[in-house]
C-alpha cells in the first residue's frame, strides 16, 4: 500500500518514508501551514505502546527533544505527531572514526546536547531507556536532538515480569538482568557512545576496551562501570565534567 501522499490528523501531509523501527515506520511529513514534522505509525495491536509513548512525551518541551505533539490515528492504526528532527542518525553523520580525533568539537557538541536532554527528561522523572545511534539526531555542526520515546517511562519502575529493555550493544548490567532503570541506565548508554568517540569501535562481548591518552578516558570509564550504584546518575554534571576535561590541546 502507497501511504506517501495520503493526509493524517489535522491536514499533515506524508511525503516520504524516514524509518522502519521494531514498533513503527517513521514518515516525514507536512502540515498544512508548510512546516516539516515526523509521523509515527504503530500497527493496529500496539494502541496501548503508542499510548504509552504518547503519555510520557507530551509534555517534553525542550530543544534538544523531538516534542511529540499529537496522537492521531491512519486508518485503523495509532500514529503519533512530532517534531521534526533534522539531520542523521549519529553513526551516520560521524562516519570518520575515532569521532573523537576526526571530529572532536561536533562529536563533543553532539554528546552536551544528549545529556542537556536527558538532564530535562530525568528532571521529570522520566528515563529514556534506549540511548543508541539510531535514537540520536545529528546536524553537520554536531546540533542533536533526542527522539523515540517507545521505551520510556517512569525512573525505577517495576514492571510485572523482568523486562530487557534496550538495544543489546548499549544495554547496561542492569537493563540486561531486567532491573528497574533510572537516570544511570541512560548514563551508561551515553558511555558507550563516549567509548566509541574514543576507539572508533563498540566492545565486543566480554572484550574490555583499552584506556587510552584521551583526557575523557575517565569519565567514559565511570559511566560504564558495572555497578550503577558507582555510576555517575546526574546528566548536568557528567556534562561539566566532559567539557572541563576536554579543554585545552585536545580542542
Amino acid at each position: 500500500m502507497t501511504i506517501a501522499g495520503r493526509v493524517i490528523g489535522d491536514g499533515v501531509k506524508l511525503v516520504r518514508l524516514l524509518g522502519r523501527g521494531s514498533h513503527s515506520v517513521v514518515y516525514f511529513g507536512v502540515t498544512r501551514e508548510g512546516q516539516p514534522c515526523a509521523v509515527k505509525i504503530f500497527p493496529p495491536h500496539l494502541t496501548e505502546f503508542a499510548d504509552r509513548e504518547f503519555r510520557h512525551a507530551l509534555n517534553l518541551n525542550h530543544p534538544r527533544i523531538a516534542h511529540v505533539q499529537q496522537r492521531t490515528t491512519f486508518d485503523t492504526a495509532p500514529a503519533l505527531i512530532a517534531t521534526y528532527a533534522k539531520g542523521v542518525t549519529l553513526f551516520e553523520r560521524y562516519a570518520l572514526k575515532p569521532a573523537l580525533i576526526e571530529e572532536r568539537q561536533a562529536f563533543l557538541l553532539t554528546l552536551s546536547h544528549l545529556l542537556d536532554a536527558l538532564h530535562f527528561l530525568h528532571s521529570r522523572g522520566l528515563v529514556h531507556r534506549d540511548i543508541k545511534p539510531d535514537n540520536i539526531m545529528v546536524e553537520e555542526n554536531g546540533s542533536a536532538k533526542l527522539v523515540d520515546y517507545d521505551l520510556s517511562g517512569p525512573a525505577y519502575e517495576v514492571m510485572s515480569l523482568p523486562t530487557r529493555i534496550g538495544t543489546a550493544a548499549f544495554l547496561s548490567p542492569e537493563a540486561n538482568r531486567g532491573e528497574p532503570l533510572g537516570p544511570e541506565n541512560d548514563l551508561y548508554g551515553v558511555g558507550v557512545l563516549l567509548g566509541w568517540g574514543i576507539h572508533g569501535q563498540l566492545p565486543e562481548v566480554g572484550e574490555a576496551l583499552p584506556a587510552t591518552r584521551d583526557p575523557l578516558t575517565p569519565v567514559w570509564r565511570s559511566l560504564t562501570r558495572e555497578d550503577p550504584r558507582k555510576r555517575p546518575n546526574d546528566a548536568q554534571q557528567v556534562k561539566e565534567e566532559l567539557l572541563e576535561l576536554a579543554l585545552g590541546t585536545y580542542l
